[in-house]
């Protein structure tokens, strides 16, 4: 099991000079290359492998000019490979791969028609990858999923913004079968979200 993990920190910038002070919030996460790789490569054998992570950013800023502005965001993710059985001329197996990245922005102007802006985006990729090849016997069952989610919230005088968006995706493969079969299953999924608000 290899697991890279990054995470871009929280960014908050304050700028308060005066009577044009801004607000300005940024924050994001990014995990990459979260791998698990279950195999039977000769004789007969059960193994499992299992991954789990959990990210959460929160921040919030003040100003008493402004007013306040607030962001999260945080998902969970989660790979189980399982495999039993004796290994065929190839290897029975199952390979999982991951990857996730979140950002989020905000920014209040300080001017009375500042601007005011608030950006999400999320992008996931789940890949399985299970074989179970000819002359092996066995049983191969792996799962992943992703689940998350992005919120922000705006407050000044006379202006009061929401957004949020979620994402639940699992991914699982099965596969049992006797010397003579040989199957393959490969699974992708991408999800690909944004949006952006400039509230008037």
């Amino acid at each position: 099991m290899i697991r890279k993990i990054l995470l871009s920190a929280v960014v908050i910038l304050l700028l308060s000079s005066g009577a044009f002070a801004n607000i300005g919030q940024v924050q994001s996460f990014s995990i990459g290359a979260f791998f698990n790789k279950v195999q039977i490569v000769g004789g007969f054998g059960s193994a499992v492998g299992e991954n789990m992570l959990e990210v959460g950013q929160r921040q919030t800023a003040r100003n008493p000019r402004l007013g306040s502005a607030a962001i999260k965001q945080g998902g969970i993710l989660t790979q189980h490979a399982r495999v039993r059985g004796r290994d065929g001329t190839i290897g029975i197996g199952v390979v999982q791969n991951a990857s996730v990245d979140g950002s989020q922005h905000q920014f209040i102007g300080g001017r009375r028609r500042g601007s005011h802006t608030q950006g999400q985006s999320l992008n996931l990729n789940l890949n399985t990858i299970a074989r179970k090849p000819r002359g092996g016997i066995g049983r191969v069952v792996g799962s992943q999923s992703f689940v998350g989610e992005q919120s922000q919230r705006q407050a000044t005088r006379g202006r009061f913004s929401t957004s949020s968006q979620f994402v639940q995706a699992e991914q699982s493969v099965k596969i049992t079968g006797g010397q003579r079969s040989n199957v393959v299953v490969e699974n992708n999924l991408n999800v690909t979200m944004f949006q952006g608000n400039t509230p008037p």
